[in-house]
């Protein structure tokens, strides 16, 4: 698309509405004002000719007297004053064989002339063959002509006049008439800008914003039409989120019987293993090595036990997220720089393939921070020694995309499923509730934590964020 039809494109209805009212109208005047000017010319054109025409049948009335007395003085006179006469530049008088008896010039030179010739006739003293229609009938001989030169420069003038008074009253009729459909537009576009801003606003989530009616009868049903459909929206949210609570409340329910299970089970493992660490410490032949053996025992599994009821508590009772600005890009930079001195030790670096700051969304920093670092922590111990685990953000538009990708063995598919279920975990040490609690914080952040194959090998976990609302 051409840079003139993005333009035409991106203009509003009432721009585009005004636009080819003002061309319309241009195009009307202006077509007018030509036939016009042109008509009024071709009849002014009509008229001026037959004013020569008449002026030369009066001086060839009045010249029938000369020619017959070969008086050229007083032909000469009589041409001269027709020369007189406004737009008349030469007159001459002939007689019957042709030859000039009198010839009269304007000394102001013209480009192009128009003619006009009179015969002169031998008439009686009571006929008159200028004013007299029946006098074509009783002509005599023809004893002379007239002939008379003329420019049509006051014509010209005068349709240059007309033509310029056309043009202004173009531009006039086009300025008031764009200024009028701009203020009868007004009343259309008005209504559909307010709709426009408020369903943004809607799409925010703002169900308060109602419409203003207006003073047309179809922006009025728009306006009741819009302001039901919010009240409605908004009633719709209302039972939803009764509802979602009720299920929210019968699905801890449920998760709590289910942790109970659980717990109980992981609690009965450490139990087991402490219980016969005491058997043997109570022995009194035990050695020494195997008393320090068993007393690492104890504290060990005292560790997962600790470990496991934190997790769990955090996990059944978390506590309420302090949403506020934060930058996603400065966040992950900070979290970055921290991991990378524990890890560096170890053989795995992290790289931060792409970032940028100014990323800003609703998140509580602690609760965020906490995810993204047990995401990389994963991704670390996974990954081979003198390996790399890479970061990068991306703007998608309304979101931004997290991705963390390892070069680890990767993930099957039939677990993918399962990583995120509580206290589902392949690691010798682990309570299962890690990455449950990260996925809860990712959603209690209105995010999306997906599990995908990082190609040619490894897990590429990508977290998506929606754009903060100015």
């Amino acid at each position: 698309m051409t840079k003139r039809w993005k333009s035409i494109y991106n203009l509003s209805f009432q721009q585009r509405l005004v636009m080819g009212i003002a061309l319309l109208l241009a195009v009307t005047t202006l077509s007018l004002g030509m036939a016009g000017n042109q008509l009024a010319k071709n009849f002014l054109l009509i008229r001026f000719g037959d004013r020569m025409d008449f002026l030369a049948k009066y001086l060839a009335a009045n010249s029938e007297l000369g020619i017959l007395l070969g008086d050229k003085e007083m032909l000469r006179r009589l041409a001269t004053n027709l020369l007189a006469e406004k737009d008349v530049v030469e007159v001459k008088i002939k007689d019957e064989k042709g030859r000039i008896l009198a010839i009269v010039r304007d000394k102001t030179p013209s480009p192009s002339l128009k003619r006009t010739t009179a015969p002169v006739y031998l008439t009686t003293a009571s006929e008159n063959v200028v004013f007299t229609q029946k006098s074509s009938n009783r002509r005599g001989k023809i004893i002379g002509m007239v002939e008379i030169a003329y420019v049509t420069t006051s014509i010209d003038q005068l349709s240059t006049q007309l033509r310029n008074r056309y043009i202004l009253l173009t531009l006039l009729i086009f300025a008031a008439g764009t200024i009028f459909f701009l203020i009868f537009t007004r009343s259309l576009t008005a209504p559909l800008a307010s709709l426009i801003e408020a369903a943004q606003k809607v799409a925010e989530g703002d169900l308060e914003v109602r419409l203003q009616k207006g003073s047309l009868p179809e922006t009025r049903k728009l306006a009741t039409a819009f302001n039901t459909m919010t009240q409605a929206l908004k009633d719709s949210r209302k039972d939803l989120e009764e509802t979602y609570q009720k299920l929210i409340q019968e699905q801890a329910l449920a998760e709590v019987g289910h942790f109970a299970v659980t717990v109980a089970h992981e609690v009965k493992n450490p139990l087991g293993i402490i219980k016969g660490a005491l058997d043997i410490l109570r022995k009194k032949e035990v050695e020494e090595d195997v008393r320090m053996t068993m007393i690492s025992y104890v504290e060990d599994e005292i560790k997962r036990l600790d470990l496991l009821i934190r997790d769990f508590l955090d996990f059944s009772r978390p506590k309420t997220l302090d949403f506020k600005k934060t930058d996603l890009g400065l966040l992950i930079d900070e979290i970055a720089k921290r991991l990378r001195i524990e890890w560096q030790a170890k053989g795995v670096s992290i790289k931060i393939k792409k970032n940028f700051h100014n990323v800003f969304i609703h998140a509580d920093q602690e609760a965020l921070s906490r995810a993204i670092i047990n995401i990389l922590k994963n991704a670390c111990e996974v990954s081979p020694e003198e390996s790399q685990v890479t970061v990068q953000l991306v703007d998608q538009g309304s979101s931004y995309i997290l991705t963390v990708a390892d070069n680890g063995p990767g993930i099957p598919d039939e677990i993918k499923k399962k990583i995120f279920e509580p206290f589902f975990t392949e690691k010798s040490k682990g309570t299962g509730l890690g990455l449950t609690l990260t996925k809860k914080i990712i959603e209690a952040h209105m995010g999306q934590i997906e599990v995908k194959d990082n190609k040619p090998g490894g897990t590429r976990i990508e977290i998506t964020f929606w754009k903060m609302n100015n």
